[in-house]
């Protein structure tokens, strides 16, 4: 599909200013400046993260309140039950919390919903259930904002519910015993972007400063902090929430303390995924230790991930990391057959030209794994997309947006069809009578079709700046390191270099011929650019005179003991194309 690139404006006044302040190259100051950056002071801190610029946990509404009462709880021996969710953000934050919890001696065990029986967040039957085991307090980390009904029971109950939860909150908060967001008004913590993981790093923090005689945490705990951004890293990076302020330092961090960590579930699972060797960087995360941790949650029960997390014994975490390893391929399997389905409904069912939303639903498919569809129908077609699953008449559903369209706001319009709905932006679930489909399907894309142009549908590449081939070397990918870990509002740099001649002859690449490698020419410099899943370009790139304009990624690749500067093109354009599909500047 056609993109259309869209260059960041150049602020040579403040660039000037960052680049000779801070010793550092007129790009990487252009590129820091496109990411918010706006101050000399900002950029030092943004190469230069520092633990020590963590906020307060104090800053936290109600945090020093669940502190108090949970190390009360700890000294009189009740019990606590962490209550998670399925994903990767809800698991560590439960591991981190649990591993926090059993250090200070506490009476503490978790609970992890099951993804299709009870759903996501908070529920009645298993608050009945864990009052009848004993819970006097009911910790949740990575959901419980909306769960008012939940809290009133909770509380009727005798049980006091600490709500830890990063999600936007409703219009009523819930009467639990304590509150700990930072989106709530009464907050007045600066950064607001943590994930669940992350706000339970912040609780862990103040539980430390209380249960220590001073404020200040003990040396053990100080190490348990430390060891724990690891978990942090893992949840945060996965949940996509945006790498920047502390998510960034937590990040940083806690990629380093993933590395080395003695946690035997993340070692095992850094083994299963042979990453042990490796300097971990956010695409490993998100890539390729997020989806063995998801998996269990999508296509079984995700409880297992915790323990795994948890246990002390490297046998039981080599187990369950092999299990994971097992779990994943067949979240794969199933994966791989949904996808092809979707498609082919596409291609039979679906007029694309006259279609701005894309609603599909299938009897066959598993509900765990049609968020992942979505996300990737999304990314192929540039329309905001609902996935169906149909069981026991009710229908699943998931969708994604592209990142212009709010498509919660676009479901609670088509409500009336809906049996419930709920989300974020460029997310959301519902549950839906399969009779209504046909009717919500034509409701959407009525909705969607007042709202997005011929121009919203075209994917957008956000370029940093437009380069000449000899502005790159080595030295500058050295220097652009600095600016990971890359992840939500802090991507890869992405150039552009106009007007490249094509040298020697482009060819196909991979096992099936599915990529695409050449040498582009500018002046005196060529070097080598490689497209990924680009190999049917081939022929367009010779039959356009040789020349073109590419949008890429500059890296280095490490061969044979050699170090090569390479051009990882994210898309490719021809003189014809450029007044059309290049616009304005951000």
């Amino acid at each position: 599909m056609a993109k259309r690139w869209v260059f960041f404006s150049p602020n040579k006044i403040l660039q000037a200013e960052i680049a000779s302040k801070l010793k550092i190259s007129h790009l990487l100051a252009q590129v820091l400046i496109n990411r918010g950056i706006i101050d000399v002071a900002s950029a030092k801190s943004f190469l230069q993260p520092q633990i020590a610029a963590l906020g307060d946990p104090s800053h936290l509404p109600d945090i020093e309140k669940a502190s108090i009462r949970i190390n009360e709880a700890v000294r009189k021996k009740e019990k606590i039950v962490i209550y998670g969710d399925y994903d990767v953000d809800g698991l560590s934050a439960t591991a981190l919390m649990y591993r926090c919890l059993k250090l200070i001696g506490a009476h503490v065990s978790y609970y992890i919903p099951e993804r299709l029986e009870e759903g996501y967040g908070l529920n009645i039957d298993a608050i009945k259930k864990l009052k009848e085991g004993g819970a006097g307090v009911i910790l949740t980390v990575d959901c419980g904002i909306n769960a008012c009904r939940e809290a009133d029971i909770a509380r009727t109950l005798g049980i006091d519910l600490i709500i830890t939860d990063h999600h936007q909150p409703g219009h009523e908060i819930p009467n639990a015993f304590a509150v700990v967001n930072p989106k709530l008004k009464t907050s007045h913590h600066g950064f607001k972007g943590f994930s669940g993981v992350g706000i339970a790093f912040k609780l862990a923090w103040a539980i430390g400063q209380h249960f220590s005689p001073q404020k200040k945490v003990s040396s053990e705990f100080k190490d348990f902090l430390l060891n724990a951004v690891g978990l942090v890293a893992l949840g945060t990076i996965a949940d996509v929430v945006p790498l920047l302020g502390e998510n960034r330092i937590l990040t940083k961090y806690g990629l380093s303390a993933l590395q080395y960590t003695e946690i035997p579930g993340l070692r095992a699972l850094l083994d299963i995924a042979d990453l042990s060797n490796t300097n971990l960087d956010a695409f490993h995360v998100g890539y390729r230790l997020g989806p063995r941790i998801n998996a269990p949650g999508r296509v079984g029960n995700a409880g297992i991930v915790v323990e795994m997390l948890t246990t002390t014994c490297k046998e039981r975490a080599v187990e369950i990391a092999n299990f994971l390893e097992q779990e994943n391929k067949r979240r794969q399997d199933i994966q791989l057959e949904i996808m092809t389905s979707a498609r082919e409904k596409i291609v039979n069912e679906i007029n694309l030209d006259e279609t701005t939303a894309i609603v599909l639903a299938d009897q066959k498919w598993h509900p765990g794994v049609i968020g992942i569809i979505a996300s990737k129908i999304v990314e192929e077609f540039n329309r905001p997309t609902v996935m169906i699953a149909i069981a026991a008449d009710i229908g699943r559903g998931s969708a994604r947006s592209i990142p212009s369209f709010h498509i919660l706001e676009a479901l609670e319009n088509c409500k009336c069809k809906l049996l419930s709905v709920g989300g974020h932006a460029q997310a959301a679930g519902l549950k839906i009578h399969p009779d209504n489909i046909n009717e919500f399907r034509h409701m959407l894309n009525s909705t969607t079709s007042q709202r997005l142009g011929k121009t919203d549908l075209v994917p957008v590449l956000n370029i940093d700046a437009e380069v000449t081939l000899s502005m790159l070397s080595k030295a500058l990918v050295s220097e652009l390191v600095r600016l990971s870990p890359h992840g939500e509002g802090n991507p890869i740099p992405l150039f552009a270099a106009m007007n490249l001649k094509i040298v020697g002859q482009p060819r196909r690449i991979g096992s099936k011929g599915q990529h695409l490698s050449f040498y582009a020419k500018q002046g005196d410099v060529a070097i080598r650019a490689v497209a990924f899943g680009m190999g049917d370009q081939i022929d367009r790139l010779k039959q356009n005179g040789k020349t073109c304009s590419i949008a890429f990624v500059v890296k280095i690749n490490n061969w044979m003991d050699s170090e090569n500067l390479e051009l990882e093109v994210k898309d490719i354009k021809f003189d014809h194309e450029m007044v059309s599909n290049i616009s304005g500047r951000c």
